[in-house]
């Protein structure tokens, strides 16, 4: 086994290293196996989930977003002051999603040091929503104390949770660098294995990525897989491959599919697009596809900007039959 994949298997299974000390030592190998996705995460996690110039950010992994509790603050007679907690589901209709909006986008060491903090950090909510709760309370939609007014409202960031994502995100990039070194202990030697010349290796990465970001849940991609995207076109992903076409629905197999076609930040652009349309194709998604057309991401080795932009409009109509009905 390599020095910089024992590092990073070492560094991963010890509570004592600082995670983002332990994910930078996964860093190294990711970068010299040419795993573009993982090192796409992994700087994510370093960094933070922040876009120059985009506020937002790109979409969350499931583990960093809301679902949070909502801290209420009630003021009342003689200076008296009552605090409640409260869910989405103990809410009318009009007051809920706020919290859902609220997602761990900071840097992992960031994460770190709230979670190690001596009280749970809040987002307080705004006044509009504070005012909309106070029309629910004079309509008795929501609970209360009798005879107090609603002044202070915050979503709730329980220490306890943020460890637990902490634990989940080292137990991940192990459970990665395990499975690395199964399929190629000498993965992260300078002029070692990569995803590019070793197939293996490239169907474990992937699948682990997979299992962290796909809409459609994990696919394991065969041996033998193919993914036909015209039709007389086939895209061998695999040693004696034969032609298989995407499924209506399987958004994975859809994603997985397009690698052949894009580059791993196009193929996560793909991703994103369909999650902001809700699943289904619609504007974001159209938004994406003219900008491959416009040649704003790079292309997999040997496909042309109008071949990848064919190819992808046909995928997404095997997987969506109802697309543009």
């Amino acid at each position: 086994m390599t020095d910089a994949l024992e590092t990073a298997i070492g560094s991963l299974s010890a509570p004592n290293v600082p995670l983002p000390d332990a994910l930078r030592g996964l860093l190294v190998v990711s970068r010299r196996i040419g795993a573009e996705e993982l090192t796409l995460w992994l700087g994510r996690e370093l960094r933070g989930y922040y876009t120059q110039g985009d506020a937002a950010g790109p979409d969350l992994p499931a583990y960093r977003s809301g679902g949070w509790p909502i801290r209420l603050g009630f003021d009342g007679p003689f200076r008296s002051s009552i605090t409640s907690a409260i869910t989405e589901e103990g809410l009318p209709e009009q007051l809920r999603g706020f919290s859902d909006g609220v997602g761990l986008r900071e840097p992992i060491a960031e994460l770190e040091a709230l979670a190690a903090g001596e009280d749970d950090p809040e987002y307080p909510l705004p006044a509009g929503w504070i005012a909309i709760f106070r029309q629910a309370m004079s309509r008795n939609e929501v609970r209360h104390p009798i005879g107090y007014v609603l002044n202070h409202a915050s979503v709730v960031l329980p220490r306890t949770h943020l460890r637990g994502v902490l634990d989940q995100i080292r137990t991940t990039a192990l459970d990665l660098a395990l499975g690395i070194e199964d399929i190629a202990p000498d993965a992260g030697e300078t002029g070692g294995p990569t995803i590019a010349n070793d197939p293996r290796l490239y169907k474990e990465v992937h699948v682990q990525m997979t299992n962290i970001y796909s809409i459609g849940g994990p696919v394991t991609v065969g041996d033998n897989a193919t993914v036909s995207t015209g039709d007389n076109a086939t895209i061998a992903t695999g040693e004696g491959a034969t032609a298989v076409r995407v499924a209506p629905g399987d958004v994975a197999g859809l994603l997985q599919a397009a690698r052949e076609l894009l580059k791993d930040e196009g193929v996560i652009a793909l991703r994103e697009a369909i999650q902001a349309d809700g699943g289904e194709p619609a504007a974001a998604t159209k938004s994406f596809l003219d900008r491959v057309k416009a040649g704003s991401y790079l292309l997999a080795s040997g496909i042309t900007t109008n071949a990848a932009y064919a190819g992808l409009v046909d995928l997404l109509q095997q997987t969506f039959p109802n697309m543009g009905s």
